[in-house]
């Protein structure tokens, strides 16, 4: 029993030749594109085919709730909470993409002791540090929320060194 492999025959281009080339040069190009976005930072390492995750280590993106108006003293939200947003946010993939509304309305009619306390959104990430070499968590994303009414709030915040703004309503 011998196996051919699809160019052992030298005669001749096939539909299966050309597919598989076909293939191998989409394949061949979505690395090279992988790889550019993650060095632009715009997408996780370690997602989306995970060629740049040799580059660096992961980044475990975690979420981290502040309330403004005790400076920096964490609020404690469930692992529930943090894997939902994550989920709405699609696990952070897309790195340079702000919290989406959705995720924040969500998040705060979870947890109806939030309304209108100012809070404070920071996703860290784990980054690779040189001089010494180690890992460290640092703030990649900010978000701020600021009540303007009972059910109305603004919000504003910086991902990849870009500011974004809006303004919401609480659904019911």
């Amino acid at each position: 029993m011998s196996y051919e492999l699809p160019f052992s025959k030298p005669g001749g281009w096939s539909v299966q030749k050309v597919i598989l080339l076909a293939l191998i040069a989409v394949h061949a190009a979505w690395i090279v594109f992988h790889l550019t976005l993650v060095s632009r930072e715009l997408v996780n390492p370690w997602k989306l085919g995970g060629y740049g995750m040799y580059t660096t280590a992961h980044p475990k993106p975690a979420i981290h709730v502040f309330d403004s108006r005790f400076g920096s003293v964490e609020v404690s939200i469930s692992d529930e909470d943090r894997l939902q947003m994550a989920r709405e946010n699609n696990y952070f993939i897309l790195r340079c993409h702000p919290l989406s509304v959705d995720s924040l309305q969500n998040f705060l009619k979870n947890n109806p002791r939030f309304v209108g306390v100012p809070l404070r959104f920071i996703i860290s990430e784990l980054k690779m540090l040189r001089d010494p070499i180690r890992p460290e968590r640092l703030p990649h994303a900010i978000l701020e929320i600021r009540w303007t009414g009972q059910t109305t709030f603004k919000y504003a915040g910086k991902v990849c060194d870009q500011l974004f703004r809006g303004n919401s309503e609480l659904k019911s």
